[in-house]
C-alpha cells in the first residue's frame, strides 16, 4: 500500500494527536488505514507475556504499537523511513518501553546503521546493538511488502527469524493476490502474493530454521480484521459475512463477495480466495 505517512502526520497535527477526533473528522481510507481499533484485532488474540521483547519490523502507522506495548515489557520499532517512524512516536512516544529505530533489516544490519530515532534521553554509544543483541519473543512483520518486494520476501522472513528466540514467534501478514475482493474489481492496492507462494515462503523457514508454521486468514483482510480463520479452524459456508467494504480505493463491483465465498468454502478453496494471509512461525526450543 502507498506510504501515507505525510498525509497521516497532518492529521495528528489537525487533530492534535485524537486518533478518535480525525476517525470521526475523516472520511479518507488511509485515515481509517492508520488509525481504525480493527487493526489491533490482526493480534489481539495472541499471547504476549508481560516480560516479552517484541521487535516490530515495519512502523505500519503505529497500529498495532499500543497493543503490542500494553502488553510487552519492550518493544523496538524498526522502520528505514522517518516520516513513518514519526507518525508513530507522535501516537505513542511517551510510552516508556517503545524504542524507535531508524535502519533497513538487512542493509543495515550488516554496515552498522541502525540509528535511534528522537530518543527521549541523550544518546548513547552502543545503545542500538544492546537493544537488538538479545533474541525476542515476538517478531512482527506488517505493511514492508511493498518496500521489499516479492522476490526479497523469502530473504527477509529469514534474517527476521534469527532475530527470534528459541521457542519464539515470527507472524507476518501480507495480501493474497487472488482475494475475492479483487475477483470482485477491487484494485490491487499493495504487493500481493499467491497462496502457493506466501506459504512456500513459511515451508522454506521451517526447511531451514526447523519449528512449525500455521497459516491465518484474517477476515474482510489484515488491514480490519473482524474474524481470523487458520487452517486448523477453516470456515464453513455461510461463516464469512461483512466481507464486501470497499476500504481499500475504487474498483467495479462484479458481484457478491459473501456468496462468492459461501461457494469457496463448499468447495473447499477458501483459502486460495481468502483477502489476506498471516503467517505465524514458531522457533524451535533446539
Amino acid at each position: 500500500m502507498k506510504d501515507y505517512s505525510y498525509e497521516i502526520l497532518d492529521l495528528l497535527n489537525k487533530y492534535e494527536g485524537n486518533t478518535e477526533a480525525a476517525l470521526a473528522g475523516e472520511k479518507s481510507p488511509q485515515c481509517l488505514y492508520a488509525f481504525s481499533l480493527l487493526r489491533e484485532n490482526l493480534l489481539e488474540w495472541m499471547e504476549v507475556s508481560k516480560d516479552a521483547r517484541v521487535l516490530q519490523i515495519g512502523s505500519d502507522y503505529g497500529a498495532c504499537t499500543g497493543l503490542l506495548s500494553g502488553r510487552a515489557k519492550t518493544v523496538v520499532v524498526l522502520d528505514p523511513r522517518d516520516e513513518n517512524l514519526e507518525v508513530n512516536r507522535l501516537r505513542h512516544g511517551n510510552r516508556g518501553n517503545v524504542f524507535y529505530v531508524r535502519g533497513d533489516l538487512e542493509q543495515d544490519m550488516a554496515n552498522g546503521g541502525w540509528k535511534r530515532y528522537k530518543p527521549e534521553k541523550p544518546k548513547q554509544d552502543g545503545e542500538v546493538e544492546a537493544l537488538m543483541a538479545e533474541p525476542f519473543d515476538f517478531v512482527f512483520l506488517s505493511g514492508v511488502w511493498d518496500w521489499y518486494g516479492k522476490e526479497r520476501a523469502g530473504e527477509i522472513l529469514q534474517t527476521a527469524s534469527s532475530f527470534v528466540k528459541p521457542g519464539g514467534i515470527l507472524a507476518a501478514a501480507a495480501e493474497n493476490e487472488t482475494g475475492v475482493r479483487y475477483w470482485m474489481g477491487a484494485q490491487l492496492m499493495e504487493t500481493a502474493f499467491l497462496e502457493v507462494e506466501y506459504r512456500g515462503l513459511f515451508e522454506e523457514l521451517v526447511k531451514k530454521q526447523g519449528g512449525s508454521f500455521l497459516m491465518y486468514y484474517p477476515v474482510p483482510d489484515y488491514r480490519y480484521p473482524v474474524s481470523i480463520y487458520s487452517d486448523a479452524y477453516l470456515p464453513k459456508p455461510g461463516d464469512v459475512t461483512n466481507i464486501s467494504a470497499r476500504l481499500d480505493g475504487p474498483g467495479y463491483w462484479f458481484g457478491n463477495e459473501e456468496e462468492a465465498m459461501t461457494r469457496a468454502c463448499q468447495n473447499g478453496v477458501f483459502t486460495k480466495f481468502a483477502n489476506s494471509f498471516l503467517g505465524v512461525w514458531e522457533k524451535g526450543n533446539l
